[in-house]
């Protein structure tokens, strides 16, 4: 006859049969590595060199800091190229991007239905800059405009809403980047009357006229957010999209760490006693990523000039005031399915 194992052998067998399963279950945060030691969950996140880029450079230097058990990877992504960024998404090439809420929306209007909008971040960023003899917006009225870093981007559009409203109509062109923008800015023969663009291009501008000795000179001229939408000085421009829904669903633990890290981010950027340290990753992350250079005090001043508003808000709480801004400026509907959360 068979001998019978004590109960609690048997219980201790079923305890820790359960431990394996919930260790494999989808949501855990830390995958188990062979000799049971946490592995850390890295996500990869597609960062565009604008206002996104900011905190993003912070996360991935404090990551152990502010998210730990998570790791990210920053992946590069062209600024004002909408094809480029598509094809990018449609790949799933990774798990979360930081791009323009008015962008993520047509994307998955246009298919790309795999898209979820976690929050908000970036609430002014965009300003048109005018040459200093300009001292009213009505003068740029079918006046020649660049528009970085393209028409049709946040930049472009939400300038264009706010100066419609005064009844200044400018005869915009595309501006791109890089040295062919600042040749255009710099030379009276080829300068525009002014241009539209996001932060930290605005600060790099304004740095580079004063370092260089342009012979054309600008200034800020207007806070597009705020000419846009005087009651609250703000409109929804960068947030934190899912990308590939599949696998930041099964690693939802680790992906709530990533954006509680995110937060922290911002939070740590907002903090003026930051300032310094904040410029500096910064300008290095600027560097390695995208082999961009600015100096350390175009960042800091950045930060110090009011110009940027970054706060993360998640779009559970933000949905009405995305659906209202973007029709209101875009006049773009969006699929309330976008604002569903994925982990």
């Amino acid at each position: 006859m068979r001998k019978k194992l004590p109960v609690s052998v048997l219980l201790r067998g079923m305890f820790l049969c359960v431990a394996a399963l919930l260790l494999a279950a989808p949501g855990n945060m830390i995958a188990q590595s062979h000799e049971g030691q946490p592995e850390k969950v890295t996500f990869q996140v597609i960062t565009p060199p604008d206002p996104n880029f900011i905190p993003m450079s912070v996360l991935t230097a404090k990551a152990a800091e502010f998210m730990p058990g998570v790791g990210v990877e920053m992946v590069m992504a062209p600024s004002g190229d909408p094809s480029a960024m598509r094809a990018m998404l449609y790949s799933k090439s990774a798990d979360f991007a930081l791009f323009s809420v008015l962008g993520g929306s047509r994307f998955y209007a246009a298919g790309l239905t795999d898209l979820s909008l976690v929050g908000v971040h970036v609430w002014k960023g965009v300003h048109l800059v005018a040459r200093e003899s300009v001292t009213d917006v009505r003068q740029l009225d079918g006046e020649r405009v660049i528009a970085v870093p393209a028409i049709m981007t946040p930049s472009h559009m939400v300038s264009t809403f706010a100066l419609q409203k005064m009844g200044v109509r400018p005869d915009y062109v595309s501006g791109g980047g890089g040295p062919v923008l600042m040749a255009q800015l710099s030379r009276p023969e080829n300068a525009p009357m002014a241009f539209v663009a996001p932060e930290p291009m605005v600060s790099i501008i304004l740095n580079r006229q004063e370092s260089e000795g342009w012979p054309v000179r600008y200034r800020v001229l207007m806070d597009s957010q705020a000419a846009a939408s005087p009651e609250t000085g703000e409109t929804p421009l960068g947030g934190l999209w899912v990308v590939n829904s599949e696998r930041v669903g099964s690693r939802s633990e680790a992906a709530r760490g990533f954006v509680e890290g995110f937060r922290k981010a911002i939070a740590y950027v907002n903090d003026p006693a930051n300032r310094e340290e904040v410029s500096v990753i910064v300008s290095q992350a600027m560097k390695d990523v995208y082999r961009q250079g600015a100096p350390v005090d175009v960042y800091k001043a950045m930060l110090q000039s009011g110009r940027l508003r970054i706060d993360f808000r998640g779009a559970d709480v933000t949905g009405d005031v995305i659906v209202s801004e973007l029709k209101k400026i875009y006049d773009v509907t969006i699929d309330r399915n976008l604002l569903n959360p994925v982990f």
